[in-house]
Parts: C-alpha cells; sequence; structure tokens
C-alpha cells in the first residue's frame, strides 16, 4: 500500500468515528441537546401474595388449646391435607366476587384465583381460621394495570357485611370485623385465633407487593344448602325483612 493510499483510508476512518461520536451523542441526548429521561417503571401485580418466608408448622400438643388446636400457631391438620380442590366457593355480594376456593397458595394456584393457606382450617364452628390469598389486581399486555382480579375491592368490605363459603352441604356465612395492612413477612394473620373466622389476604396498595391486605370475617351463622338461598350483603338488610 503506497503512502497516499495509506493517508486517504487514514482520514476515511478518522471521518467514519467522527460520524459515529454523533450519532451517540444524538441518541443519549434524544436529538434534542439534553439527556433522554429515563423511563419511570409502571407498578406491577404482585406475584407473591403470600408472607414469607413460611412458618413453622405447630404440632397440637401445645398446651394453650382450643377444640384440639394450638391458638396462635400454624398447624397443618390431616382435614385440611384432605381438601379437595374448589370444594369450597367464596362469595362476597357487597363487592360482587365468586371464586372457587383452589388447593393451595403457590403462584401456579393464585394466577388462576383464591387459593386456601396449606396452614387453614376449614370452615366451621370452634377454633378455625378459613385462611386464602389472591392477586389484587391483573395487568393488560402494555403493562397497566387492571381490576380483573378477585380481590381489587377487597378494602371495600366493611361494617355488616357478609362474606360466605359454602360447599355442597353447608353455608357458613360470616360478618366482617376488621381490616388492616401487615407487612410482607407477617403471618400472624393467618394463625389459629381460637373462634371461627375467615381472613382473606392480598396486596396492598393495588400494584405492589410490599404490604397486604388482611380482610377478616368471624362465623355469624351456618346454614344448610339450598339452592334458593337468600345471600344477603349486609347485616342491615336482615333487619329490614323482619
Amino acid at each position: 500500500m503506497n503512502a497516499k493510499t495509506r493517508r486517504t483510508l487514514t482520514w476515511v476512518l478518522a471521518a467514519v468515528a467522527l460520524l459515529c461520536l454523533a450519532v451517540a451523542l444524538w441518541s443519549f441526548t434524544g436529538g434534542e441537546g439534553e439527556p433522554a429521561p429515563t423511563p419511570t417503571p409502571s407498578p406491577t401485580p404482585a406475584v407473591t401474595p403470600s408472607p414469607t418466608p413460611e412458618p413453622e408448622p405447630t404440632e397440637t400438643g401445645d398446651p394453650d388449646l382450643v377444640d384440639g388446636l394450638p391458638v396462635g400457631a400454624w398447624p397443618i391438620t390431616q382435614e385440611r391435607k384432605d381438601y379437595v380442590e374448589d370444594s369450597l366457593t367464596l362469595y362476597i355480594p357487597c363487592i360482587g366476587i365468586t371464586r372457587a376456593v383452589h388447593d393451595g397458595t403457590d403462584a401456579a394456584t393464585l394466577n388462576r384465583g383464591v387459593g386456601l393457606y396449606e396452614y387453614a382450617q376449614l370452615p366451621g364452628e370452634g377454633n378455625r381460621n378459613v385462611s386464602m390469598a389472591g392477586h389484587r389486581n391483573g395487568i393488560d399486555k402494555n403493562g397497566n394495570i387492571t381490576p380483573y382480579a378477585p380481590f381489587y375491592y377487597i378494602d371495600q368490605v366493611g361494617e355488616g357485611d357478609y362474606l360466605y363459603l359454602y360447599d355442597s352441604e353447608h353455608i357458613y356465612r360470616y360478618i366482617h370485623d376488621s381490616t388492616w395492612v401487615v407487612e410482607p413477612d407477617d403471618w400472624s394473620p393467618i394463625a389459629t385465633t381460637g373462634y371461627s373466622c375467615i381472613t382473606i389476604t392480598s396486596c396492598e396498595p393495588i400494584g405492589i407487593s410490599d404490604h397486604r391486605i388482611v380482610c377478616r370475617g368471624v362465623l355469624d351463622q351456618i346454614f344448610d344448602y339450598s339452592d334458593d338461598f337468600d345471600f344477603i350483603a349486609n347485616a342491615s338488610e336482615e333487619d329490614e325483612t323482619t
């Protein structure tokens, strides 16, 4: 290669380098002479509405027993192990949701709807906390939050509102007792309480999973199942019919 050719090649390479530098600077500034703004991440639906880490199962030999179960603990009962998938249905008329209760609270199960904690008890009288979890919101293909999840409106359940669980034989009616927020690793809401209740956990606030909202109802009455049962939404409706 002669000296003239080398000089020509050197000038071409220098010009290409300058062009690449100019393009890089233009991309960084968004073509407007100022740095492009950093995109703000959108909140995403919680994928782990269950508390973490898991508590240690508690044996029923605890001295503080009510109806054969320890209070303030997380026993795994044989009755719970024998639970048949979707044999219970959750109905909360004041927010218009009806959901089959699935077996477990792993990610795949909660993506299908409402799941029963491994440490839950089944409904009935006595020391039973029927604890369950579900997503608070959905998310569309563009990353936008949607209300298409079981517990989007769970914070609207309030005084006098009824929550129902039913199977092929019985209807268990619970009345709202309290709603509160806990840290994501707080398992206390799903521990046994010494009385019969239903406990729903989900993410708080909507679209973020850094806390848990807890909604609890206390067993009000047990009815025999019938197709024409009157699922009233609030205790005030019952007063109007008496």
